[in-house]
């Protein structure tokens, strides 16, 4: 009897040291992969910085100033743009990147699984978040250069399109895509 009882200790031991299967790759969900730009473009509103032919991900309005995330229809890591640009009493005050070329190496679009999203980039030592929850007010964080640098944020309205699923397409396709801080 007591031979028994010890085969399902011995299986669980050699179950524990077989080697672990390899991790799948984390990729977004049928949903997303399948988004067309057809199906969602009425929920993306029109930026006045964004051209017509643009898609405006992601947008922030104040009486005298315009914060908005623009780029092609279609983006991979090595075709398509998208450019953060900003706006002061309706004159251009930035442009990031300068010119239009792939996000892929320049932006970090992070999902996360209760539905906020954000997106963070870089800019002459200002790190910039374009934060996105499912719930509540979007903001800007801007953060100054080196560790004493400060924050200052930006409130913006709600009904935001980083969560949308013809955005997150674009965010994988081009590559930006993170999943926990991680390149995919």
């Amino acid at each position: 009897m007591k031979q028994r009882t010890i085969w399902p200790l011995i299986l669980l031991a050699i179950s524990m040291l077989a080697p672990a299967a390899p991790a799948q790759e984390r990729t977004p969900g049928s949903n997303i992969a399948k988004a067309t730009w057809s199906d969602y473009r009425d929920m993306y509103p029109q930026s006045p910085l964004c051209a017509e032919e643009e898609i405006t991900l992601w947008t922030c309005e104040s009486p005298q100033q315009v914060f908005s995330l623009c780029s092609s229809r279609v983006m991979t890591r090595t075709s398509g743009y998208m450019q953060y640009r900003a706006s002061r009493n309706g004159k251009r005050t930035l442009t990031y990147p300068a010119e239009k070329k792939p996000p892929f190496g320049l932006f970090k679009y992070t999902p996360s699984a209760n539905g906020d999203a954000w997106l963070e980039f870089t800019n002459n030592e200002y790190q910039y978040s374009l934060l996105d929850p499912l719930r509540g007010e979007s903001s800007i964080l801007v953060a100054g250069p080196g560790l004493s640098g400060d924050t200052m944020k930006i409130k913006c309205g709600g009904n935001q399109t980083l969560q949308l699923n013809y955005t997150m397409r674009l965010m994988y396709d081009s590559g930006v895509w993170q999943i926990s801080g991680h390149d995919d």
